[in-house]
């Protein structure tokens, strides 16, 4: 026996969501894989992620972010040290042609020397020893100087080595261990030479080490800091990077999620109608009696109330159908001139009884000389029957409902329906267009309503290029404004001409 349609949309739907899903994540009722918590930490003394991928990734990305400034450092320290060959005269006269070789023939050159290997290609953070010997170069150069040079100068050049350490840990980037090594082994070299090679005064060079390695461990401790920041903002950059993949990830499942619901309510819009419209159909019939009595007049009641429900139900549907239809963006507009007074006029007589019923005084008025209209009829007339049920439902007995026909002072057309209900609070006026939403008041609890009503006029307008507004305050009533913009208006006898033509 082969399965009917419901049978197969039952057990198609399950499938809805995976099919929706983008190709490698996971769908609506998947349980996606939870990231693992990263290992953030590092160990404060060498300052290296304990997690080798972390750190490496860091290496990468800083030299890649820092490689500019260490270049330009490294240059301009160079054009720096080339400019201090003018005190050397003053200084050491005795070698000053030694000094201004060692400075401009040697340091200065393999300086921009450093500095135009590091655009070579396959050059890395992984070459981070060779650009860190450029803070090396010139404190070797300087110690040069003191080996040759006669007191006083010998012992005065020491400023030179501790401006160089200064400025170079001050503005070096990358890892603080390099900066750390050729410190140490620049002040060692001062020191071998101070002590044997060009001996100075005892006293001369206590003082000289306590300013050198103050200076000097001050500097250190800077680029310290330095990094140390440059990783906790790493880490802070790759958290947000984390929860921005988590976020696209929850976004990806909530909207394939979405598509599935709206497939869902699609499909089962169209199969739930096709029995509907028997029902309401054969209700009908009964009801009316067009086959003879019914027997007893109690079925008659009884149909005529099958076929009010059933009408019913199947405007929620109708509903979920277009809802759904427009927020998968595929609810088009058929479009053809309409008469809108034409349009509400009809639509006005199909709300007279039930306004009567209700106890409510509903009024229908032409302000203007209203001109013909290039939209959807359909759409048209359930813009008017969302907004004027609405209305009803909401207007105790012995209440007012207005709806209006006119131009604005723009010259746009303009369908308002003023009623005097129970009202909207402010802070409730956006919420109330969201789909399925209805503001959690005593009152509108009593009333039934899917919370579709809304949604759809809102969307409806905005096909059609139009807007709605609200206009409320609680107890007093609410006043919808649906305006269809002038540029849809189209003459009479074009729109016959149109019509007739089509």
């Amino acid at each position: 026996m082969t399965e009917t349609k419901s049978q197969a949309i039952a057990e198609h739907w399950p499938n809805v969501a995976h099919r929706n899903a983008p190709h490698g994540q996971p769908g609506f009722g998947e349980t996606a894989s939870s990231d693992s918590a990263a290992d953030y930490s590092m160990d404060r003394i060498s300052l290296r992620f304990r997690q080798p991928e972390l750190e490496e990734r860091y290496n990468r990305e800083n030299y890649e972010r820092q490689i500019g400034l260490i270049r330009l450092s490294i240059a301009m320290g160079a054009v720096i040290f080339a400019l201090y060959s003018v005190v050397d005269p003053f200084i050491i006269p005795e070698v000053t042609y030694e000094a201004w070789a060692i400075r401009l023939g040697l340091a200065c050159p393999l300086l921009f020397a450093i500095v135009a290997l590091s655009y070579l290609p396959g050059f890395s953070y992984k070459h981070q020893g060779l650009l860190s010997f450029a803070m090396v170069i010139p404190g070797l150069a300087v110690v040069g100087m003191i080996a040759v040079a006669e007191a006083p100068g010998n012992y005065l050049y020491y400023a030179g080595i501790l401006i160089i350490l200064s400025y170079a840990n001050c503005l070096w980037r990358l890892r603080y261990h390099w900066a750390i090594i050729s410190t140490g082994f620049t002040c060692l070299a001062y020191e071998y030479v101070a002590l044997f090679v060009n001996p100075i005064p005892a006293n001369m060079l206590i003082n000289n080490n306590v300013f050198l390695l103050f200076g000097v461990g001050v500097s250190v401790f800077v680029n310290y800091v330095q990094e140390y920041k440059l990783r906790i903002s790493f880490v802070d950059n790759e958290k947000l990077r984390a929860e921005q993949r988590r976020s696209e990830r929850l976004l990806s499942r909530s909207e394939a999620a979405n598509r599935a619901k709206n497939d869902f309510l699609a499909i089962m819009s169209h199969e739930l109608r096709t029995p509907l419209n028997a029902i309401i159909g054969f209700s009908e019939i009964i009801s009316n009696q067009m086959f003879g009595p019914a027997g007893q007049p109690k079925y008659v009641d009884y149909a005529s109330d099958i076929k009010a429900s059933g009408a019913h139900l199947l405007s929620i549907i109708n509903d979920i159908l277009d809802i759904s239809k427009a927020e998968a963006g595929k609810l088009q507009l058929e479009e053809e001139p309409i008469d809108p007074v034409e349009a509400l006029n009809r639509t006005m007589r199909m709300f007279r009884q039930r306004a009567s019923e209700l106890g409510v005084d509903l009024t229908f008025r032409v302000r203007d000389d209203i001109p013909w209209l290039i939209a959807d009829p359909r759409l048209f007339n359930q813009v008017a029957i969302n907004l004027t049920s609405n209305a009803l439902k909401f207007t105790p007995e012995n209440g007012n409902v207005w709806v209006e026909l006119g131009l604005n002072s723009t010259g746009d057309l303009v369908l308002s329906v003023k009623d005097t209900g129970i009202g909207i609070k402010s802070s409730d006026m956006e919420r109330i267009f969201e789909p399925f939403v209805q503001v959690e008041d005593a009152m509108s609890r009593t009333h039934q309503g899917t919370g579709l009503g809304l949604p759809l006029v809102r969307k409806i307008m905005n096909l059609h290029g139009g807007t709605i507004e609200l206009e409320s305050a609680v107890g007093e009533g609410t006043t919808a404004h649906a305006t269809f913009p002038k540029s849809r208006f189209v003459a009479p006898e074009a729109a016959e001409f149109a019509w007739k033509a089509g």
